[in-house]
């Protein structure tokens, strides 16, 4: 006799629907695909949720939850000299699990408001520690704001490109970042 299965929580089926999203995109998020990796019956899923849209609303909330915990990692870099700050910031991007996320994450954005607008916040909040880091290198405002938007920008289009693109090495990074903020803090 098969020993019998722990019930799954919402948690669970938040975890599990997250996981799907990241390796097989939004569009796998279905009710059936999710037992199917869960090995357990509709009538769990249903246990939990009344729809598929009450998964998203609490996977959104989740997602909502872990990315105040990755704005509070983007304040802490306050510590570093700015130099290394942005290098921090930029090698946290090529980090692959950090690509494969944020990839499924910003798709699901274009097809969930909520998602959309916490999206839209984390994008200014990083453009806030980029710019506030920029200043720091005693360069004029405009050219902080226009390099911070340059940056973020950059940054956002290698998560969407990258599957097609080579992969900076972080002291690839470093080099390119450097050989960047050189010209400027120097004028």
């Amino acid at each position: 006799m098969a020993a019998p299965r722990n019930r799954l929580s919402a948690d669970d089926w938040v975890d599990a629907a997250l996981t799907l999203i990241t390796a097989e995109g939004v569009a796998g998020l279905k009710i059936s695909r999710l037992c199917e990796v869960l090995e357990v019956t509709k009538g769990s899923f249903y246990w939990h949720f009344k729809d598929l849209d009450a998964l998203w609303e609490a996977m959104a909330e989740r997602w909502r939850t872990l990315n105040s915990a990755r704005i509070g990692e983007l304040h802490q870099l306050a510590e570093l000299p700015p130099e290394r700050r942005l290098l921090t910031l930029s090698t946290m991007l090529i980090s692959e699990h950090h690509l494969t996320v944020e990839t499924a994450i910003r798709d699901w954005a274009r097809i969930n408001e909520q998602v959309a607008e916490t999206v839209r916040q984390i994008d200014s909040e990083v453009f806030n520690v980029v710019y506030a880091t920029l200043s720091e290198l005693e360069i004029s405002n405009d050219q902080a704001r226009l390099l911070a938007g340059l940056l973020v920008y950059a940054g956002i289009g290698f998560i969407h490109g990258h599957e097609g693109l080579p992969t900076p090495t972080p002291e690839e990074l470093e080099r390119a970042l450097l050989g960047l903020l050189l010209p400027v803090t120097e004028q």
